[in-house]
């Protein structure tokens, strides 16, 4: 099934210029609004919360880094474009596919974001889902490593959470 989607979804790319364009932007610049979303929501929190949310920020961004080494160490999933013919419209590194960090980032912050603002959160899923599909559309993931990156990235917000915000 994961390959049929993928084939579905990939097989689309080549097809329309200003697509194919969208999707790379979308796979490979947009990552760049987390920050600023990050900093907006840090500039606004209140003094008092300040500190609690740069601290659990911090500790969140270290599990992903440790989720991703060791899934990357215990499953190895080569890239669809090393297996399978695909449209590639980026190059990528020659590493795992099983898990995609684009969507993990963006999901963590997402979920952090959303337990402190609802609408900028909410937002940022939808440019997160946007970004798990445009990997898939270029050509290094396949539909499930999205899937995971964006659920083991909420998990990781959420765990963080249940530990330092109160």
């Amino acid at each position: 099934m994961d390959k049929k989607l993928f084939v579905f979804i990939n097989k689309m790319a080549g097809k329309s210029e200003l697509l194919d364009k969208l999707m790379i932007y979308a796979s490979n610049e947009m990552r760049y609004i987390y920050p600023i979303a990050f900093i907006f929501i840090l500039i606004y929190q209140p003094k008092r919360t300040r500190r609690n949310f740069l601290f659990t920020s911090a500790f969140i961004m270290l599990l992903n880094y440790c989720v991703i080494f060791l899934v990357k160490k215990i499953k190895y999933r080569p890239r669809p474009f090393i297996t399978r013919q695909a449209n590639v419209l980026l190059s990528s590194k020659l590493d795992s596919s099983y898990l995609s960090k684009h969507t993990l980032f963006a999901f963590s912050i997402s979920t952090l974001i959303y337990m402190i603002n609802k609408v900028l959160g909410k937002y940022l899923f939808i440019l997160s889902m946007f970004m798990g599909l445009s990997r898939v559309w270029v050509g290094v993931h396949y539909p499930l490593d999205a899937v995971r990156g964006g659920i083991l990235g909420s998990l990781c917000s959420l765990v963080m959470k249940l530990i330092f915000i109160k």
